[in-house]
């Protein structure tokens, strides 16, 4: 449901998992550049920094990224964060005289944050929150998930009884 009322920034988050695909595999149809690579994982972690709790990074976000736009986005979905790279990269170099991912963690913060509202920062940060609260570090660390709670019998016997409500 939550896949659904996002719109299209989750299109392809949502087609990978219709298919059951398996969320942290490794990458089939590698497309971004070490450069992007990086970039993509310092922006997670502006958006999901590490403090007293694990991160984006932490939680294999970028990896979750990576995976959603290269497997399961179509060229056009993954465009306007392509050219949002681009123009990030292209304003840290006139601002800076350097591209993103060679500013301080300062330059690379105000830069992003100059993209808010735009369509980079919007699917940006909808993948990292997917990637994070869909991964086992981002569960446990934030939802106090655990896999099988108390103990499970297989080989509990069934009363003959018909179950009765409580309240009737």
């Amino acid at each position: 449901m939550l896949v659904g009322s996002t719109g299209v920034a989750l299109a392809g988050v949502q087609r990978a998992l219709l298919a059951g695909a398996e969320l942290s595999g490794p990458v089939a149809q590698p497309f971004l550049d070490a450069d992007q690579q990086r970039a993509l994982s310092l922006i997670a972690e502006l958006i999901l920094p590490r403090t007293d709790t694990p991160g984006a990074i932490d939680a294999g976000v970028p990896a979750f990224i990576e995976l959603m736009l290269s497997d399961w986005y179509t060229p056009e979905e993954r465009a306007p964060l392509l050219d949002g790279l681009l123009a990030l990269d292209a304003a840290c170099r006139q601002a800076h005289g350097r591209p993103f991912i060679d500013c301080d963690a300062g330059q690379q913060h105000a830069a992003f944050a100059a993209t808010e509202g735009g369509e980079m920062f919007s699917l940006l940060k909808q993948l990292t929150v997917m990637g994070y609260y869909t991964s086992e570090v981002g569960l446990a660390a934030e939802a106090d998930y655990q896999v099988m709670p108390g103990a499970f019998n297989g080989e509990a016997a069934l009363s003959d009884q018909p179950l009765r409500m409580v309240n009737q």
